[in-house]
């Protein structure tokens, strides 16, 4: 059986507000690590219809018309050209998302942007405060971040054409498209819900990618835009050509972290393959991270940073190298580091050691005290004799206070 967001919002459920409502803790992982929306719905719709008894077709039920709708008939319209505001979504009184989708026929999408105007039909669309410029606490009304329009091919239907036709307006590399749309067959075999990225335009504040998904009877393909997600006001201020400097001599402030006013999340992402290099300043001396991100939260939207989590991946070589630096500041043992990182042998077993299907894997964990008010946790996790550029990873968890 597959499911989709029609589902949820077949039974008066939204997803994004019911995300929200989970989201009673602060977010602890990093976004380069955090949950894919498909995955989370996914997981919401199975407890709905474990609830409900199993699922079944029934006739979908939407806030269409509800008030501050800005449905035109069949047509929505967004300009995202220039930052959305709630009235352009018709988002109403403290509401953190708002959800369109289709009757008998599709709906009629025009988006403006940057690169030129995109018209689409779509099944559902989507607007929430909480995508990866955003956050998931109940702390009043917020701007849109989030926008979602899903598209949905039946059987036969050609999907790669179809994206290639808007790759150049989603700035799209179409050697992605080819390489990753043939898997989607969509012939009633597909073998996975959830089946890829493809990521296109960075422009300014706007980001853009699309999901694929496929499923037995048919295709998803969802257009993502996203608010704030590389480039804000707030992290432009510490992120420059790549690289950010972080002084751990005292608790870092908001801005050091990239908060934005009133929000109790901060993130600094980057895409898969790209890096952002961290100017780490310590009591003890300075090193680099060279990390994938880093995330930042508060216990309130307009307080102190509480905590803070980078990690690096790489190459098992590289996790050593960067161990080996990061050790040298922290007051860790070397002998520790090279004991850590030993494979075990006949008699002389790793304690931190497992078995894994790519080699032994170690874990281990060092916390140390590094200035007034500041305690780092230093995780690694590697697997010995594995090759590859995601062998291994160091992570750093902060705590200020």
């Amino acid at each position: 059986m597959s499911f989709d967001q029609a589902s949820l919002v077949a039974a008066d459920i939204d997803p994004w507000a019911l995300t929200e409502k989970l989201a009673s803790a602060p977010p602890c992982p990093p976004p380069w690590a955090r949950r894919r929306r498909g995955v989370v719905i996914a997981l919401l719709l199975a407890a709905v219809c474990v609830l409900s008894g199993g699922c079944s077709v029934v006739e979908l039920r939407s806030g269409n018309n509800a008030p501050g709708s800005v449905l035109d008939g069949n047509r929505l319209s967004f300009d995202l050209t220039t930052r959305p505001t709630r009235a352009d979504v018709g988002m109403t009184g403290d509401r953190q998302s708002r959800s369109y989708q289709a009757d008998d026929e599709d709906l009629d999408v025009t988006v403006q942007l940057p690169t030129g105007t995109l018209q689409i039909p779509a099944r559902i669309v989507n607007i929430a405060i909480n995508g990866a410029g955003g956050d998931s606490y109940d702390d009043g009304p917020r701007e849109p971040k989030f926008f979602s329009i899903n598209r949905q091919f039946a059987l036969g239907e050609d999907v790669t054409a179809s994206l290639l036709a808007d790759a150049p307006l989603l700035g799209l590399d179409p050697a992605d498209i080819t390489r990753v749309t043939p898997g989607l067959s969509v012939s009633g075999n597909a073998p996975v819900p959830q089946a890829g990225v493809l990521y296109g335009f960075v422009d300014d504040w706007l980001s853009a990618q699309v999901q694929l998904r496929s499923f037995a009877d048919s295709v998803q393909v969802l257009y993502e835009f996203e608010v704030d997600v590389y480039h804000n006001p707030a992290i432009d201020r510490v992120l420059v050509d790549g690289r950010m400097p972080l002084d751990l001599t005292h608790p870092p402030d908001r801005e050091a972290l990239a908060f934005l006013p009133g929000y109790r999340d901060a993130y600094v992402n980057t895409r898969p393959g790209e890096v952002v290099l961290i100017d780490v300043t310590l009591p003890s001396g300075q090193l680099t991270w060279t990390a994938g991100g880093l995330a930042a939260w508060a216990a309130s939207p307009d307080g102190p940073p509480t905590g803070a989590a980078v990690y690096e991946n790489g190459t098992e070589e590289q996790t050593r190298q960067r161990l080996d630096a990061s050790a040298a500041l922290l007051g860790i043992d070397p002998a520790e580091v090279i004991a850590t990182l030993t494979p075990s042998a006949s008699g002389t077993p790793n304690p931190w050691g497992s078995p894994g299907s790519s080699g032994e894997r170690v874990q281990r964990s060092w916390d140390r005290p590094v200035a007034a008010g500041i305690s780092i946790t230093v995780d690694v996790d590697v697997a010995l004799g594995q090759a590859g550029p995601f062998a291994g990873s160091v992570r750093y968890q902060l705590a200020f206070g």
